[in-house]
């Protein structure tokens, strides 16, 4: 999976989202996804397939465990295995944060 086509995914959530950082000042709720790598599939020296790995990071002030189901079902919608960290706080930001890592 490409980059643009997670933001295309994460963006049906109406949660704001955006690759690495937003631009703007945006007000949590709101997702970050990153780029954590790749997998690939070789033999006899070369490439046959590579699966890049993403992680989604959900920042919000309070619990809305109805958002982070949107999030989550999107990602089964789309065939996504998904991991689900536990929520963390932020203290310096005042913020929670759940990663979710594909």
């Amino acid at each position: 999976m490409k980059a643009k086509e997670l933001y295309k995914i994460l963006s049906s959530t109406k949660i704001p989202c955006a690759y690495m950082v937003h631009t703007e000042k945006v007000k949590p709720p709101f997702l970050i996804y990153r780029g954590s790598g790749a997998n690939n599939f070789k033999s006899d020296d070369e490439v046959y397939y590579t699966d890049y790995g993403y992680t989604i990071e959900y920042y919000f002030k309070e619990k809305d465990e109805e958002k982070e189901e949107a999030i989550e079902k999107v990602l089964n919608q789309n065939k996504i295995i998904w991991e689900k960290s536990e929520d963390i706080y932020i203290d310096s930001e005042k913020l929670f944060l759940i990663y979710y890592t594909i």
